[in-house]
């Protein structure tokens, strides 16, 4: 019986309960999926909680994906690299944690273009934003080979701070983009532009962005976010954010059950 759950501040929201129960009826596992609301000063009381209640593991969201790891006994590397949790496991008392966006992220691209990452070594991406989830998604795709790696915020600062962690991301202005933009064969927004409620907000202008570029926005609320629209004017090919959403999630539940799945998205 895996009893499972997300803590942050709101959670009323979230789409987690639908996404873990289907992975447990679908795996024919026995469990539960749970939100639990916490107030920034009950965050340990409720962390202790879930341990003594028997708790499998649980995600965590806004606000505490940083303000957990004093919570917690070991990191995995990815989680250490960004300095940021979304997935914890508790094993025999101890709480190690875990951050699957970057994976969530790699594994939705390879799911919708099984040959982009097979050949890396030909391809220019652009990542755009160099907070959490960026520094994951870097994680990652700095395993690959690629032809070009940059990485743009509006904070130049940050982007620089991005390419030192990871060897292969060179820095770039935001307002320098429109130079090589057309060049680009993966475009990643990773910041919150166009999220609810700003859904007309759009980080950059597509313009001479061909159709063989894939542009994808890691906001799912809402799917068709502003950038993805102009992307399909344009003819690109397009990458949404549920997707990361539902791999994430996929991640997660397998890091809790030991068991590889092979749920497809659209299965």
């Amino acid at each position: 019986m895996y009893q499972l759950g997300l803590i942050g501040n709101p959670v009323s929201h979230s789409k987690s309960p639908d996404l873990h129960h289907n992975f447990l009826n679908r795996a024919g596992l026995k469990g539960s999926y749970e939100l639990v609301h916490v107030e920034e000063d009950e965050l340990q009381e409720k962390v202790e909680e879930l341990v003594n209640q028997g708790f499998s593991g649980f995600n965590v969201t806004v606000p505490y994906k940083e303000k957990v790891l004093n919570l917690l006994d070991s990191l995995e590397e990815s989680a250490e690299l960004m300095g940021s949790v979304n997935t914890v496991k508790i094993e025999n008392g101890k709480l190690v944690g875990y951050n699957t966006d970057g994976k969530g992220y790699v594994r939705s691209l390879i799911e919708s273009y099984p040959d982009f990452l097979n050949q890396s070594k030909h391809k220019r991406v652009l990542l755009i934003g160099a907070g959490g989830a960026a520094k994951g998604i870097a994680h990652q795709l700095n395993q690959y080979l690629f032809h070009d790696l940059m990485v743009t915020n509006r904070s130049y600062d940050k982007a620089e701070a991005l390419s030192h962690n990871f060897a292969q991301f060179r820095p770039m202005l935001l307002e320098d983009i429109s130079v090589m933009k057309g060049q680009f064969d993966l475009i990643i927004n990773t910041t919150t532009v166009g999220m609810y409620p700003s859904e007309s907000e759009q980080i950059i202008s597509l313009e001479g962005v061909g159709p063989s570029c894939i542009v994808s926005d890691i906001v799912y609320k809402p799917k068709w976010t502003a950038l993805l629209k102009d992307a399909k004017y344009r003819g690109c090919q397009l990458l949404f954010g549920e997707s990361m959403l539902y791999y994430q999630a996929l991640n997660s539940f397998e890091i809790w059950t030991n068991r590889q799945l092979n749920f497809n998205l659209m299965n």
